[in-house]
């Protein structure tokens, strides 16, 4: 299960991270639904660390 959180954090992460630097720099000349677009990959790229931070935190063991 930790192998395939850490797989699609990675996905989603560098697909939302490509997505928001591509429409960033113009985002005051965006529509409102260009602005929603580039919200959306902003929380893409969220969702995709922390499941990369999940897939990657190990337990404790006592």
């Amino acid at each position: 299960m930790k192998k395939l959180a850490l797989i699609i954090g990675i996905i989603s992460s560098l697909l939302g991270f490509v997505q928001v630097i591509r429409y960033l720099f113009d985002y005051n000349v965006l529509t409102p639904y260009g602005k929603g677009y580039v919200w959306g990959s902003i929380s893409l790229l969220l969702i995709g660390i922390l499941l990369i931070y999940l897939g990657l935190k190990k337990r404790k063991t006592m």
